[in-house]
């Protein structure tokens, strides 16, 4: 459960936010603008935005940490039809149970981040569509708290850039797209990087989890502001003619 948040709590009072299994970690660039960002993967590359790298096996050993939020980003090569790794994907654990497990214990809020399965628990799908993105990118997303996704798909021509086929687009092109300024390398940005605007949806969704103002459904503010009227004028008095 989230933890309920002080009003009067200082702006220099920033969330501590986990990292895991990110090895480029292009999302940290969204998780930077909320808190203090640590990194925790196995082979990590340079990447300026995070707070603190911890180089680490995850399957096999748990940082000491005490996180408001983990976003954990682990393989699940068992049963992937698009992998880095080289061989059979079948040969390679899937690290989903595991994520769960540490997630569970290094921070107070988590979210498991995959393709769409069996084995993540009530997950919330997000796709391209839905943000009028030209890439399907269809992720799935086990929390401990609520992701509101949009209501609706946004309008969207009938095909669609997939990663499968990266190169045929620019670096720039999947960058804009995927909305990072980090220096990620093509491929990590096409097949791997989440849009930047799944992860403020998260990050949305969970701070309005945690702080009851957050989570008010929003006033109407599409109508004219209603006059003040000054109180001395509230009542004028009958003008003769």
């Amino acid at each position: 459960m989230v933890g309920v948040i002080d009003p009067s709590t200082s702006a220099t009072d920033r969330w501590r936010i986990g990292h895991l299994f990110a090895d480029h970690g292009a999302e940290s660039e969204v998780l930077a603008s909320v808190g203090e960002v640590v990194r925790v993967t196995i082979e990590p590359e340079p990447n300026p935005v995070v707070d603190e790298t911890i180089q680490m096996d995850l399957m096999a050993e748990t940082p000491d940490l005490d996180l408001d939020l983990a976003v954990l980003h682990p393989r699940c090569t068992d049963a992937s039809d698009m992998t880095s790794i080289s061989g059979d994907p079948k040969d390679h654990a899937n690290q989903i149970p595991r994520a769960r497990e540490l997630a569970q214990e290094v921070a107070e809020d988590y979210v498991i981040e995959n393709k769409p399965r069996d084995d993540l628990r009530d997950p919330t799908v997000l796709t391209g569509r839905m943000f009028g993105l030209p890439i399907a990118y269809e992720r799935a997303f086990e929390s401990s708290f609520p992701i509101r996704a949009p209501a609706r798909e946004q309008s969207l021509g009938e095909k669609t850039v997939s990663p499968y086929f990266y190169s045929d687009r620019s670096r720039d092109w999947w960058a804009a797209v995927k909305g990072y300024t980090g220096d990620y390398p093509k491929g990590h940005l096409a097949k791997n990087a989440l849009p930047a605007v799944y992860v403020q949806t998260i990050v949305r969704s969970w701070l309005e989890a945690a702080n009851e103002r957050d989570g008010t459904v929003p006033q109407d503010n599409n109508t004219p502001a209603p006059r003040k009227v000054a109180d001395d004028q509230a009542e004028l008095p009958e003008v003769v003619r």
